[in-house]
């Protein structure tokens, strides 16, 4: 990146501090247990009244608080959000004892060119009416996403902030323009765009006015209208949040990642219409309907909806080398009839992002189990043998054929931003046959999801100029469309 791209990075860094700005504290009170106890007896364990800058917990301590406060009178008529960070991840519920939203904090070992995998922001009213009260329970984890105790177990905020759209907004464009023209290979377009950004950032006043925000967006916005112009390629992006069920973590922490996950996702898709997420562990679908059924039911009526992707066929994404062909059937049988019978959807895919090594005979198993679809990631992670391509059809030793698929970004944590879509292009092996991929955007691993900014991003990028067309929608519906040139595919 040169120097005036550095420039305009930082100026974008300046703007995105003035998105939240806080005006009042929350008070807190929380009661901390070794073990999680449920929302119905959250006032047990050792009481403590903890205010920002103090520790409030050993790793995997856990602990319920009560947060309180008001806004301030000289707000009336903003956006106001809460701004949580408890060193930890964390969870708000509703009185009936729902999960409702996650929150995470940004310390992890998660790739940072992947994204930033904190969640810290959450919504409190659209328009305040001035003296607004805050109160909730939250559901906290003393470890991040990964399992590192961070920061001692500081409270580092916990506050209402107004949250200024206009800032918000113009952040997200110039994010999406900026990062464009660092990775695009078009001279033009990249000259192009970073005038149109240093225009925008001249217009900006000092503070940040409303009005020359709106300015700068008219600017902003002008450019990321520029249509792609036909270019025909075509990906189909997925929301993700790829979780293992047991790895740096007791299993205990992965239950309470489920609903902070599955909570986060319900309440984004009420403000992102075009968000379509897949889940493919039933194991993770039954520990919510048992732990948090207020939840298992918002879910389902997602799925109804069709905006709830049901993926798998296994139970679990689970080993295929170690064990044997038995207990692969049973996975398949279970993991099918749960979809069957929960949900009354047929699995035709199996999906298996993340394991290490693939057993031969799984397309035999696959096509006596009805399914016909295969998405994997982990094989394009090989050092020794690099596979030639990204959509093909992998047959068995039998002779059995499925149709598979490799996104071609390598990951199934995409942040879906220009880079992650000009990557998905530019590694696609198979551009002589085919001209669509599928791209898994979300913070994952250690769960969380997409959050905001990955669906921002992407409702920017849609239809630009300079990029693949990007479209959120089903794996299955992408496969049933490639499906129709399976004979121009290798084996």
């Amino acid at each position: 990146m040169d120097e005036r791209q550095t420039l305009l990075q930082q100026k974008l860094q300046a703007l995105k501090e003035q998105i939240c700005i806080p005006v009042s504290e929350l008070t807190a009170e929380a009661w901390v247990t070794k073990e999680p106890v449920p929302y119905t007896d959250r006032m047990q364990g050792r009481h403590i009244m903890p205010k920002t800058g103090d520790s409030w917990g050993e790793l995997w301590d856990c602990a319920w608080f009560h947060f309180t406060g008001q806004a301030p009178d000289h707000v009336k008529g903003k956006k106001l959000v809460f701004r949580i960070d408890l060193s930890g991840e964390g969870c708000i519920f509703e009185e009936t004892g729902t999960p409702v939203r996650g929150i995470t904090n940004v310390a992890s070992d998660f790739a940072r060119y992947l994204g930033m995998p904190g969640k810290r922001i959450v919504p409190f009213t659209d328009c305040a009416a001035g003296g607004d009260r805050a109160d909730f329970w939250l559901e906290a984890g003393c470890n991040d996403l990964f399992g590192k105790y961070c920061d001692n177990g500081t409270i580092l905020n916990m506050e209402i902030a107004v949250c200024r759209d206009d800032a918000r907004d113009l952040y997200y464009d110039l994010l999406v323009l900026l990062n464009f023209a660092q990775h695009t290979d078009d001279e033009t377009r990249r000259e192009e765009v970073l005038c149109c950004c240093e225009k925008a950032f001249d217009t900006l006043d000092e503070v940040y006015s409303a009005a020359s925000a709106a300015e700068s967006r008219e600017i902003t916005a002008a450019e990321l209208a520029r249509k792609n112009e036909g270019n025909a390629f075509h990906i189909t992006a997925l929301g993700h949040a790829h979780m293992d069920l047991a790895w740096l973590w007791p299993i205990r922490e992965t239950k309470r990642k489920c609903g902070r996950t599955f909570s986060t996702l319900n309440a984004l898709m009420d403000r992102y219409p075009d968000y379509h997420f897949g889940a493919s562990q039933p194991q993770q679908l039954v520990w919510i309907q048992e732990n948090y059924p207020g939840l298992f039911d918002k879910i389902k009526q997602r799925y109804r909806e069709g905006r709830f992707e049901l993926q798998g066929g296994f139970w679990v994404e689970c080993d295929t080398n170690v064990t044997g062909g038995e207990s692969l059937v049973r996975q398949l049988v279970y993991g099918k009839r749960y979809f069957r019978e929960e949900f009354g959807y047929e699995q035709e895919m199996l999906w298996l992002p993340d394991v290490f090594g693939y057993s031969a005979q799984i397309p035999q198993l696959m096509k006596k189990a009805g399914l016909k679809y295969f998405m994997t990631i982990k094989m394009s992670w090989s050092r020794v043998n690099k596979i030639p391509h990204h959509t093909c059809k992998w047959q068995a030793i039998d002779g059995s054929e499925v149709l598979a698929h490799m996104p071609p970004e390598g990951t199934y944590n995409s942040p879906g931003n220009p880079w992650a879509v000009l990557t998905s292009y530019r590694n696609f092996a198979d551009k002589d046959v085919s001209d669509e991929t599928l791209m898994l955007f979300g913070i994952g691993d250690g769960g969380g999801g997409p959050g905001p900014e990955h669906l921002e991003v992407l409702k920017r990028e849609k239809d630009f100029l300079g990029l693949p067309r990007v479209d959120q929608g089903f794996a299955v519906d992408f496969f049933r469309r490639i499906e129709k040139n399976m004979d121009r595919y290798s084996t």
